[in-house]
């Protein structure tokens, strides 16, 4: 498999799609039933349950987030095509299926493209009951592909075994907490676009410490991967992103825009106990997905420049 820009593109676009429909569905599953034994619901009937259970501005910030993923998914699907060279021949890796990762992603990727489709069409749309249950069913069934989805893109490289840059099991564990931190900023873009004052606040307060908790532990896992990659091979391929050719990507899109900026951020509102203008958390939610995009693009790169 050549990797190209366009495998940059949908490993970032596949990521944060999966991400940010980890997040939504995570707040839809948890509305839906820490309401279920609602006495005032219980009286309602039982198709208006699962959207009387969510607020007004829960159902504009979700249905907004899912639009977001939905868009994300399909761009970097038809950049996963386009990289192939024979775009039209990717129904054949549904008629003959192998054990290879690109094999066993399809599936999965397509599987989580029709929840999120369901999903998106459930949060934006008045339908029966029956459609209600099915989305939940979806949605449930979505988190644990979503996670697979985000996972694979890691996997993706570190199968490679010609690229030493990408031999580290940390890094489908970083790609992992990159792609939740992108959907945590999503869904903030998502909160700002539908803001009301109100409603808003704690979305953005909670976000913002879910968010700052994983940009910790993906700060970790980067070292993690700088560690293990170095320690495996005498060429030190790592040092390739601390000091070579794509080290600018590395400090100024990685590490500034995606870890320490947001992190300074939302770690001067949860210490000044209120959150910051709609226009900041704007701001850092770009920040953060300028980030996930530079870790993908400095990863690809290098490791592609030192394999040759």
């Amino acid at each position: 498999m050549v990797f190209g820009e366009l495998i940059v593109w949908y490993l970032f676009l596949g990521g944060t799609a999966a991400g940010s429909f980890a997040v939504f569905s995570a707040i839809d599953l948890h509305t839906a039933f820490s309401h279920a034994n609602d006495p005032r619901l219980a009286r309602m009937p039982r198709g208006c349950r699962g959207r009387r259970a969510c607020s007004m501005a829960q159902r504009r910030v979700v249905a907004t987030g899912y639009a977001i993923a939905f868009t994300m998914l399909v761009v970097g699907m038809l950049c996963l095509l386009a990289d192939l060279g024979r775009p039209e021949a990717f129904y054949l890796l549904f008629l003959y299926p192998t054990s290879s990762f690109v094999s066993i992603g399809t599936f999965v990727l397509t599987l989580f493209a029709a929840c999120l489709a369901l999903s998106l069409a459930e949060s934006a749309l008045v339908l029966g009951p029956a459609w209600e249950r099915a989305a939940l069913a979806a949605k449930a069934v979505g988190e644990i592909l979503a996670i697979a989805v985000m996972v694979y893109t890691g996997l993706l490289l570190e199968n490679v075994i010609a690229v030493d840059l990408w031999r580290s099991a940390w890094l489908p564990v970083l790609f992992l907490l990159s792609a939740l931190s992108c959907g945590c900023a999503v869904a903030l873009i998502g909160v700002c676009l539908c803001e009301s004052r109100a409603g808003s606040l704690p979305w953005i307060r909670g976000l913002s410490l879910a968010d700052a908790a994983i940009i910790v532990l993906e700060a970790i896992a980067a070292l993690m991967c700088a560690i293990t990659v170095n320690a495996a091979s005498d060429d030190r391929p790592f040092d390739a992103l601390l000091s070579g050719d794509q080290a600018w990507v590395f400090w100024l899109g990685f590490v500034g825009c995606g870890i320490l900026a947001p992190l300074a951020i939302e770690t001067s509102a949860l210490l000044a106990r209120r959150n910051h203008a709609s226009g900041i958390v704007a701001v850092m939610a770009a920040l953060i997905l300028v980030g996930g995009f530079s870790l993908r693009f400095v990863l690809v790169n290098a490791g592609v420049q030192t394999a040759v």
